[in-house]
């Protein structure tokens, strides 16, 4: 089946129709190793040099000078922005991953808290524009995997949406559905949403984007979970999740999925990440994620009055600001 598009607000858009997908569905998490208390999270752990996940992340620390300094925000809702004007990924090795070799994603990934009677449990949430840059296609996929231990677990009778629960390997199971695929041109500008929201027995997650106008869910994610008291979208400076991994926010560029890194050959795109239903700028954000499992070479940050800025150049992974501000 083709993709048909139409033109809307400046950029070229497809209709939403859905087509088989024949690409990896899973974008895994590194393996955490559990971490003891701490005076607040160290983010390199995982990812020291590159390759990395390449873009803009939150660890909920503040930097300044060396002082570093760990802050909480607990939220609802976290909204990506991107505007890409030029972009090619090409990774020879790609297809040892099972992978096209021009193959990239841009997931927006966020860490569900929740608190129960009976402890801490942690979801990972993840929002997926899943490129060919090939062929100028991009597809949204989500992806839902337990933190709260290793391996990951979740279970069929526990989850529901559009998706389903699948099987990653070495005891992981992971819930993913693929949304709807698009044809796109330059400037690619787009949003993506993820907003979460609980009661006693249940968890709600929502996983969405928008071209402008309102947000198109394409997943409504329920989770079985007894006994809670309480569950937000969480950023920590103070503790790692309970399998070592952070409580972040990232909206990073990496390899097409199953733990494969890529390279950038042409990159040009901003960045914003947002908390709440008023777009509150996160604040504090470093040039790599430390979650996902997907990495990239090739990808450099700069600041460009005051916005996030990736292009293909060389990698360094540090504290790009620590007063993220701009509403873009």
């Amino acid at each position: 089946m083709r993709l048909l598009s139409i033109a809307l607000m400046g950029l070229l858009l497809p209709l939403i129709i859905f087509v088989p997908y024949y690409q990896p569905v899973a974008f895994p998490p590194i393996h955490g190793r559990h971490q003891g208390a701490v005076e607040y999270v160290n983010p390199y752990l995982y990812y020291s040099s590159p390759p990395a996940p390449g873009g803009i992340a939150s660890f909920g620390l503040y930097n300044y000078s060396g002082k570093v300094t760990p802050y909480i925000i607990l939220t609802n809702r976290v909204t990506g922005y991107v505007n890409v004007s030029n972009l090619l990924a090409y990774y020879k090795q790609a297809k040892r991953y099972g992978v096209n070799p021009y193959s990239a994603t841009l997931q927006m990934n966020v860490v569900l808290q929740v608190n129960t009677t009976y402890g801490t449990f942690a979801y990972w949430l993840q929002d997926v524009g899943s490129y060919q840059t090939s062929n100028h296609q991009l597809t949204f996929i989500d992806n839902i995997w337990n933190l709260t231990g290793n391996p990951s677990v979740l279970s069929s009778s526990s989850v529901s949406g559009n998706g389903k629960v699948a099987s990653a390997g070495g005891g992981n199971t992971f819930y993913y559905d693929v949304g709807p695929s698009y044809t796109y041109s330059f400037p690619l500008v787009y949003l993506y949403v993820v907003n979460v929201s609980y009661n006693s027995n249940y968890l709600y997650v929502w996983f969405g984007y928008s071209f402008g106008g309102n947000t198109q869910y394409y997943d409504k994610v329920s989770i079985k979970q007894g006994g809670i008291v309480s569950a937000a979208i969480a950023i920590d400076g103070y503790t790692y999740t309970p399998d070592g991994l952070y409580y972040d926010a990232e909206l990073v560029w990496g390899g097409g999925g199953n733990g494969a890194p890529t390279q950038f050959v042409n990159l040009n795109a901003t960045l914003g990440l947002y908390e709440g239903n008023t777009l509150q700028p996160i604040p504090s954000l470093y040039t790599f994620g430390s979650d996902t499992g997907e990495s990239a070479y090739n990808v450099h940050d700069v600041l460009v009055n005051g916005v996030p800025t990736v292009y293909a150049g060389v990698e360094e992974l540090k504290l790009l600001t620590n007063n993220f501000t701009v509403i873009l």
